[in-house]
């Protein structure tokens, strides 16, 4: 089924007769709203009761409710006007969809919810169409402004990841927002939403019960490995003698037989970033933090700004495979992108809540080194003189602006928008 053909189920109401949102609350469409042909939203002025209250505003529909995160709308202020994230699958632990500005909105999944006849139907989709070259905001301006430009920018990107954990919060606990963060940098862009979608399916709590039990490192590698279906379909990537280690440890563990639906993406995957290496070493992370509790134990001694990277790096020492001799670490680039985008979001979040004062956390951010470029940096490095990409690639923060500059604007082609913003 194509996401056009949901958009052809919501405005001709093909639906039970008392549909219901995923956390149990009854839903009563008023007016499925209008047809967005432009940018944001695929439905606009909608009106839709949720348990008696009335809301108006956008409903935006997907096949999977992770696709919310890989079109980044989570990152997208367009989106933040939506009261209804409607999906044909719902393969997410959380029973609301988090904004860019943070607030939370239900999600309607239409798998057991559709009318009879309605699956008859299919209809085609369109492929969106190239950026443009030039940028009236950041090509030919003083390296001065460029660095205001995007220390805002990166400002604004740094604050709505905080926006968004903080709603996670509400859902969730530290150490899960925190675990659910790791877990999702290890995958990279290829599989980030595999391995967010396999520390979902086994939450902390669970695995703290499991360790109550007696729960060894080998058996939650086990887990891990076999209960994701990645060994099946990685096995090359192991030896013989550890496959068989895998396969028996999962045998006789008596913590959980359950198996997650989870769609591996491992054509051309270098070894080094292969999602298999990386859930055996952090394997020995979780199992080792799991009573302290993770963040805080990755947090421990972050109390100044030369501090924090410091501590948060010790955290990261080599470990013995817990199916094998050698010893294993993750690599420098996927620790210092867990840092920046997990670690310090979280942190600071931490710090305001707790403490009410975040400048050593919001320094650290402001001064961290780049990180390595990707195709987005790459891609906004063609607005720039060579002054000006030495400049952007200085520091994280100012990487962060091009980030944020691309997904509100230019990917959407807003230059007027984005230079009467910015500006």
């Amino acid at each position: 089924m194509e996401e056009r053909f949901l958009y052809h189920i919501w405005d001709e109401g093909h639906l039970i007769t008392h549909p219901k949102c995923n956390s149990g609350k009854l839903l009563k469409i008023l007016y499925q709203g209008q047809y967005n042909t432009g940018r944001g939203p695929d439905f606009k002025n909608a009106v839709i009761e949720i348990d008696g209250k009335q809301q108006r505003g956008d409903i935006e529909i997907h096949l999977k409710t992770s696709d919310w995160q890989a079109h980044n709308h989570h990152e997208d202020l367009f989106y933040n006007q939506v009261i209804l994230h409607v999906v044909l699958k719902h393969n997410s632990t959380y029973s609301y969809t988090i904004l860019e500005n943070g607030n939370a909105v239900e999600i309607l999944t239409l798998e057991h919810q559709l009318s009879d006849d309605i699956l008859k139907l299919t209809i085609n989709q369109k492929i969106p169409s190239s950026p443009a070259v030039y940028c009236d905001l950041l090509s030919a301006i003083d390296n001065d402004r460029l660095a205001a430009i995007l220390h805002r920018a990166g400002i604004r990107r740094f604050e709505s990841k905080i926006k968004r954990f903080n709603t996670a919060l509400s859902l969730s606990s530290f150490d899960q927002i925190f675990y659910e963060g790791m877990f999702e940098a290890l995958g990279y862009s290829k599989n980030k939403l595999n391995t967010l979608q396999l520390a979902q399916s086994l939450p902390l709590s669970l695995l703290k019960g499991f360790l109550q039990e007696g729960l060894s490192v080998q058996d939650l590698c086990s887990i891990y490995l076999m209960a994701s279906g990645l060994l099946e379909k990685a096995s090359k990537a192991l030896s013989l003698e550890q496959q068989l280690i895998i396969h028996d440890t999962w045998e006789k563990q008596a913590y959980t037989a359950k198996r997650f639906d989870i769609d591996w993406q491992l054509f051309r995957i270098r070894p080094q970033n292969h999602p298999i290496k990386r859930i055996i070493y952090i394997s020995s992370i979780i199992h080792n933090t799991l009573e302290k509790g993770l963040f805080r134990s990755f947090m421990s001694n972050c109390h100044t700004n030369s501090a924090i990277y410091k501590s948060f790096r010790k955290s990261f020492v080599a470990h013995k495979n817990p199916i094998g001799n050698e010893m294993m670490t993750l690599g420098k680039s996927i620790q210092d992108n867990i840092y920046l985008n997990i670690f310090l979001p979280v942190l600071c979040l931490w710090h305001r809540r707790i403490e009410g004062v975040d400048a050593a956390v919001m320094d650290a951010y402001r001064n961290f080194k780049p990180l390595q470029a990707n195709y987005i940096t790459r891609f906004m490095e063609r607005y720039l003189s060579a002054s000006q990409i030495k400049l952007a690639n200085s520091k994280a923060i100012y990487q962060q602006g091009l980030l944020d500059i691309y997904h509100h604007w230019c990917s959407w082609h807003l230059c007027a928008e984005c230079l009467l913003r910015n500006k």
